[in-house]
């Protein structure tokens, strides 16, 4: 008997070490550590290590690299995700967050975006020809010092994660550092209290190292002909912004464009956009976003999330799992699609495709394209669809790409702003093979508005090699 249960001990503990290690060449899952408090939300080592599992395991579509560093030395790293055999020159999303400490939930939706977009890279046509044809820029951690401070404070308890800014200290009487969203260029203000305000907007504009490390990578980005698209990713309230936020009242070129962004981006979340101008907003100096489209001119929001009542700048995992993820992923899906052309993508009317068949000799693609309902709220202007064309392989902005008009395309009555389109695709006009049908609606100059483009959808067909060609027997 002894030598019969040493020898089953021994088998045992062979197979926890085999499920252990298993567990970890998986991708770490069971080993990650959480925020105490917080077991929705990954800790800095863990988002660190999922980062590294990301770039091991999707060498060819992830790509990190280090911007700069934070006061204490940090990398500050950035993730450009895209598929790098196709080489040719790619709109740009960039997502930004943990710039505010304490601000878990971004962090954490940023990182579920591109594990949800890379695992579904060769399984599902959105996330293949958006990564195939988009570039997908994200700084996850922008204040890394920050968050570990937030992280520590944690330990203590929920209700006192109030840690906001870096770490670099110059208050004389307790620790502060600095509100690196305050400390951005563009409209800087220096703080009325000194360095012992809680919202210490730094000694001078664009004084610490993290904000300088942001400014130089935006400001490459920004020196390239790809269209780029911005979003700062905060917590605390459920809202979209857009600049000027330390002047609501400036003038803006891109006032109504930014605001239609917005509402693009915000279809079916609670982050409910807000128009430059609205009186309930106190103004905001040295803001990421300001700088960014005020001295870049890259198009740029600010993408809130949270609720005062479920954790304010760090939700409660209850709502983030159960309110936050879902619908907020699926607008960072948006997003990164109409990075194509921001300020146009965003009025034009949605396809959505309803039935794909395939018969013997073509296949057939039904479908409808909406200009009104796909908005936080609805669209403020809206027309008739125009027009729905379709390309092959290539996605409509792409230069190498031919356009060809959908035919049959029948507008509704009531409502109007809609239509539905039938397109056959015959055997013999196409080569064989696997190929990606694109498709964009465009809606009715009206009312002094230019006719617009809309979001981009795709299906993929497979052309079949051979046909079949029924006989005949003569009897």
């Amino acid at each position: 008997m002894p030598r019969k249960s040493a020898f089953f001990h021994l088998i045992l503990s062979l197979g926890i070490i085999i499920l252990i290690s298993f567990s970890t060449v998986q991708a770490g899952y069971l080993l990650q550590s959480t925020i105490p408090g917080f077991n929705c939300y990954r800790n800095l080592d863990s988002i660190l290590q999922s980062i590294q599992n990301l770039s091991s395991e999707y060498s060819g579509l992830v790509q990190v690299s280090t911007i700069g560093n934070s006061w204490e030395n940090q990398p500050i790293q950035l993730i450009k995700i895209t598929n790098r055999s196709i080489s040719t020159d790619k709109p740009r999303l960039v997502l930004l967050s943990g710039l505010r400490g304490n601000a878990f939930a971004p962090v954490e939706l940023s990182l579920h975006f591109a594990e949800e977009l890379l695992a579904g890279y060769g399984e599902n046509t959105d996330s293949t020809w958006m990564l195939d044809h988009l570039e997908l820029h994200m700084i996850l951690l922008a204040n890394p010092d920050g968050r570990l401070k937030a992280e520590t404070q944690a330990q203590a308890g929920p209700e006192y994660i109030t840690w906001q800014n870096n770490t670099h200290d110059t208050c004389s009487t307790r620790e502060i550092g600095v509100r690196l969203n305050h400390n951005f260029p563009y409209d800087w203000i220096a703080s009325e209290v000194g360095p012992c305000d809680p919202a210490y907007s730094g000694e001078t504009a664009a004084s610490e190292p993290e904000t300088q490390a942001v400014m130089a990578y935006l400001q490459d980005l920004a020196n390239q002909p790809e269209p780029i698209l911005l979003l700062h990713l905060d917590s605390y309230e459920n809202e979209i912004l857009s600049p000027f936020l330390s002047n609501p009242t400036a003038d803006n070129p891109h006032l109504n464009d930014l605001y239609t962004l917005a509402k693009k981006i915000a279809y079916n979340t609670l982050s409910a956009p807000v128009p430059q101008g609205e009186t309930s907003h106190q103004p905001s100096y040295g803001t990421l976003i300001d700088y960014a489209y005020g001295t870049l001119e890259i198009p740029s929001l600010v993408f809130n999330m949270g609720d005062p009542r479920e954790g304010g700048y760090t939700s409660y995992c209850w709502y983030f799992k159960e309110i936050l993820v879902k619908k907020n992923i699926a607008a960072l899906y948006r997003a990164l699609n109409v990075s194509a052309n921001p300020y146009h993508q965003s009025y034009g009317p949605d396809v959505e495709i309803e039935l794909v068949s395939q018969e013997l000799n073509s296949v057939t693609i039904e479908g409808s394209a909406n200009d009104y309902s796909t908005w936080f709220d609805g669209a403020d202007v809206y027309s008739q669809v125009k027009s729905v064309q379709f390309s092959i392989d290539l996605p409509p902005w792409h230069p190498q790409a031919t356009l060809n008009p959908v035919p049959n395309l029948t507008q509704n009555t009531e409502p109007d702003y809609i239509s539905q389109f039938r397109l056959e695709i015959d055997y013999s006009s196409i080569s064989r093979g696997n190929h990606r049908i694109f498709f964009q609606a465009w809606d009715t100059e009206a009312n002094g508005n230019p006719s617009n483009p809309g979001l981009v959808s795709a299906v993929d067909v497979l052309i079949p090699y051979q046909q079949f060609i029924p006989m005949v027997i003569m009897r």
